[in-house]
């Protein structure tokens, strides 16, 4: 009688996603730099509740629909595409409430260099609330967003709220809408009282405006 013996690594991964494993000194946000991934699909992917999770030999999937592309010097064409074409979400979207009371200051996508996948709002009302009913499926950093809440809801979409000042619910809470989940925090090019926001579904995040209510 013959026995096979398989090593972890000849496992392979499931379709549409490649392996990596975690190397000593590895943060998530390093992790989702070097294999140009998009850091918020890397722990959606993953199921990863807090950053901190990150250990050396841990085996990660990074999704190929979600690789980032190498960024191209923007033209003054470019930049108006950018501008003028807004993604189009699902036929079938659902609502979401504003995650905080205030002025919008910076757009989705709009960039010279970086295309940014939210907006963010500058508020006088420090409470971060829930957009629509669900799940909490990560608390923790996510670079450039500092503390960082991510909220599972149905039918493939996510919330993600970053600037957090601190967090007012763990990983795993069920979370009512318009419940306050934590404060708006700092960022240096618009100050105090600010906070980032996205709506993802499935691995594309979408214009939050095409959204709210």
């Amino acid at each position: 009688m013959f026995f096979a013996l398989f090593a972890p690594s000849c496992i392979p991964p499931p379709s549409g996603y490649r392996w990596y494993y975690v190397r000593k000194n590895d943060t998530l946000w390093s992790v989702a730099k070097k294999n140009k991934v998009d850091a918020v699909n890397l722990i959606n992917a993953n199921d990863i509740k807090n950053s901190s999770l990150i250990h050396p030999g841990m085996r990660l999937k990074i999704p190929y629909d979600a690789v980032l592309s190498a960024p191209k010097k923007a033209t003054e064409k470019s930049k108006k595409d950018a501008r003028s074409v807004k993604k189009k979400p699902p036929q079938k979207k659902p609502s979401f409430g504003w995650p905080a009371t205030g002025k919008v200051v910076r757009n989705f996508g709009k960039s010279d260099l970086h295309r940014w996948q939210g907006i963010v709002i500058k508020t006088n009302d420090r409470n971060v609330r829930v957009a629509e009913r669900g799940k909490v499926s990560f608390c923790g950093d996510v670079y450039p967003f500092g503390k960082t809440i991510i909220i599972k809801h149905s039918a493939g979409y996510h919330t993600v709220y970053g600037y957090l000042e601190n967090y007012a619910v763990k990983t795993g809470d069920s979370v009512a809408a318009k419940s306050i989940i934590g404060n708006a925090g700092s960022e240096k090019t618009f100050g105090a009282g600010v906070l980032y926001f996205e709506i993802r579904y499935m691995t594309d995040a979408y214009d939050p405006l095409l959204y709210l209510d």
